[in-house]
């Protein structure tokens, strides 16, 4: 009995500080006002598996940029991307559509183009119809956006 109790409380002291990094996280997502590809690129990262939360060690910043440097290796991000450059929507839709496996129509499947992405997250309704594929994404819209593609695919669950 004291064995079990004492694994189950080291359990808690080693998942509690995992929960509260992740939350930090997507508080320090949440509050920005024009996301960068390298904080855009954790969440996916993370989904496609490339990552995970025990890589969580060290800045969030630090964090976010090995998330989009392997992102950007694996082909998920243009080569002429830089992990401090503002994503535009079209970027985030392909970089989405890429890490959660969402299938496209024709076009983008063929030429796998952030504009083709875009128009694609457009058409089944994740994207207001006035939405540009030039503008800049709030942390906020992006975590949207990412949680609206999840349930797509059912990988909400």
């Amino acid at each position: 009995m004291k064995k079990s109790l004492i694994l189950l409380l080291a359990g808690l002291f080693v998942a509690i500080p995992v929960f509260s990094q992740s939350s930090e996280q997507l508080s320090q997502i949440i509050k920005t006002e024009k996301l960068t590809y390298a904080l855009a690129s954790y969440l996916p990262a993370l989904q496609a598996q490339l990552i995970t939360d025990e890589d969580s060690i060290g800045s969030f910043s630090d964090q976010s940029t090995s998330a989009f440097d392997v992102l950007k290796s694996k082909g998920f991000i243009a080569e002429n991307a830089s992990a401090d450059s503002q994503i535009t929507l079209a970027a985030l839709s392909d970089l989405y559509l890429k890490t959660i496996g969402i299938k496209g129509g024709l076009f983008y499947t063929i030429t796998k183009s952030p504009r083709y992405a875009f128009k694609e997250l457009k058409a089944k309704g994740i994207l207001p119809q006035e939405a540009d594929p030039s503008m800049s994404v709030s942390g906020r819209e992006a975590l949207d956006i990412f949680s609206d593609c999840l349930e797509l695919t059912g990988g909400n669950e």
